[in-house]
């Protein structure tokens, strides 16, 4: 593709054809918006990447930012989805990504993960977490214990851009990051399709009371 070489799984839907016919993501429109607030960032900025995936997002910023000391943090908790990504890293020589094989939520602890078939086509970028206490509804189905931290917890000495997609998640994950972000005021980039506009604008609602 035009930001290097991916490894993507060969059963994910949408992905993969839009990059093997036109050597571009799907998503260039939101590519084009976030090269616009990165190339604003500082020398040294650090942007945390929720929700991976493979790296549609991970990977051109990084190729973006490659000639600057700036460091993106990810979190993708779908194991073959993170040991894709890493693959890719290396393929690309993009050392300055730190992907983690875990979800970012309200508090540190314990959420569920689908047990998705990888063999089965199908958009893996859809595969939603779950709070702990929700297997008993749905017993019908497999889960994977993850792990999962929160934003503050990881008391990073700034913070310019959070990218979140993380399929309903991204209300906890703001949550998690309130002492983060009233610190560091980063650009936040938050999907909303699930979780909803209004849901979202709501998180920063008392922010600077935290």
């Amino acid at each position: 593709s035009v930001y290097g070489k991916f490894i993507i799984p060969r059963n994910n839907r949408f992905q993969g054809e839009a990059l093997v016919k036109t050597g571009r993501t799907h998503i260039e429109d939101e590519l084009n918006n976030l090269f616009v607030i990165a190339d604003t960032l500082p020398n040294d900025a650090i942007i945390v990447d929720g929700g991976t995936n493979i790296g549609f997002v991970t990977v051109p910023l990084a190729q973006r930012l490659k000639n600057t000391q700036a460091r993106i943090i990810g979190f993708e908790p779908q194991r073959q989805l993170f040991n894709a990504l890493s693959g890719t890293l290396a393929l690309n020589g993009l050392t300055n990504c730190y992907i983690h094989n875990c979800g970012i939520g309200d508090k540190k602890g314990n959420a569920i993960l689908p047990d998705v078939d990888y063999g089965v086509a199908q958009d893996f970028g859809t595969v939603q977490i779950k709070s702990s206490n929700t297997s008993k509804e749905h017993a019908y189905m497999r889960y994977l214990d993850i792990d999962v931290i929160t934003i503050d917890s990881m008391n990073l000495p700034r913070l310019d851009l959070l990218k979140l997609d993380i399929e309903g998640y991204e209300c906890l994950a703001l949550h998690g990051a309130y002492k983060t972000i009233k610190q560091h005021r980063p650009w936040v980039w938050a999907e909303y399709l699930i979780s909803g506009k209004e849901s979202i604008k709501e998180c920063f609602n008392g922010i600077n009371d935290y």
